[in-house]
């Protein structure tokens, strides 16, 4: 639902200042109109999209004017809909690239802040809606839960993967673009972007199809054990896309820590190396640190992956569920399977 700018704002001062309390009465406007890109237009107040979200539900009976997205994903989701006219505020990008096609769309968006925003810094920005690619968007370290946005009117939405208790499928990545579109009245652009992006999709999986798959070791981070991913990720779904087999896609986990003589016993063809971003802040350590500090473990001296040197790179932003994972995909298959792609 959907409450005055100016009453929000008053409100989450209050929220700041004092114990919430329960019971909040929240008034929702009803005058006017809602038009959706095919032209039909609603009476506002009438409800169009009930939706259940990681576990709350949120009623929408107006589409959200004021969003602010917290991670990349989510701020790409949100523009590959042309919906940044809609979004007063991005943060925690955290120094990540934005894709490249959306340059133009993101500069027209005010940045709060490169890590989490703040609670005064949300206040400022005066959103109606919240929209988080990852779980720790929205928890008590950062000041402002579900929950909390929830009490002072805001509606908040976290991209389906965070919550995911088993594997999920690059389908996930459509249907989240076409639950944005429907929320914000966009669902023709959410189709076509879709279409656009399946047909990107089928491509690579034809000229990859009938190559043996390169088995893969995805390394994030870590000298004593290595920070990895399992089934419950995105980034194995992305591996398999692009013609490759996560060696870890059999634990039923999201990111988790293995040791070296697991790799060892796994014997990845490849390991793929995760950067973590575009400015020298977020850099370290490097693609270079990593794998210098691969070469160096003595476990896994013996691997395939480590006597061909084959460290192929995926940035942290293509690895977040969104619209820019299928270029995410397109830049794996050409260095797992270079001969597919001339």
């Amino acid at each position: 639902m959907h409450t005055s700018l100016g009453y929000r704002r008053a409100r989450m001062r209050r929220l700041m200042a004092s114990t919430m309390t329960a019971g909040v009465v929240l008034v929702v406007s009803a005058c006017g109109q809602a038009v959706d890109d095919t032209g039909s237009a609603q009476e506002a107040g009438e409800l169009y999209v009930d939706l259940d979200n990681c576990g709350i539900t949120t009623e929408y009976t107006a589409a959200p004017e004021h969003a602010v997205t917290l991670t990349s994903n989510a701020t790409e989701t949100m523009l590959e809909l042309g919906l940044e006219d809609r979004m007063v505020g991005t943060a925690y990008m955290r120094g990540r690239e934005i894709a490249p096609e959306y340059t133009d769309a993101y500069g027209q968006v005010p940045i709060l802040s490169s890590e989490q925003p703040t609670m005064e810094q949300l206040i400022d920005a005066d959103p109606d809606f919240v929209y988080s690619g990852y779980p720790d968007g929205f928890s008590e370290k950062t000041g402002h839960t579900r929950e909390q946005l929830g009490d002072v009117g805001i509606d908040t939405h976290l991209n389906p993967e965070g919550c995911a208790t088993g594997p999920v499928e690059i389908d996930d990545i459509f249907a989240e673009i076409t639950t944005i579109g429907e929320i914000f009245r966009v669902p023709d652009r959410a189709e076509d972007s879709v279409a656009e992006l399946r047909a990107r999709l089928d491509d690579v999986r034809s000229r990859v199809g009938d190559e043996e798959p390169v088995t893969v070791f995805l390394y994030a981070s870590g000298t004593d054990t290595a920070s990895t991913t399992g089934a419950n990720s995105m980034a194995t779904a992305l591996i398999e896309a692009a013609g490759g087999v996560n060696i870890f896609g059999d634990v039923p986990e999201r990111w988790m820590s293995v040791s070296w003589e697991q790799v060892a016993e796994r014997n990845p063809d490849v390991i793929l190396v995760r950067e973590e971003g575009t400015t020298p802040q977020y850099q370290s350590p490097s693609v270079t640190t990593k794998i210098a500090d691969l070469m160096a473990v003595p476990a896994i001296s013996a691997t395939t992956a480590i006597r061909n040197e084959a460290f192929p790179t995926i940035t942290l932003s293509q690895l977040q569920p969104g619209p820019y994972s299928i270029d995410g995909v397109e830049h794996l298959a050409r260095q797992f399977h270079p001969a597919s792609f001339g």
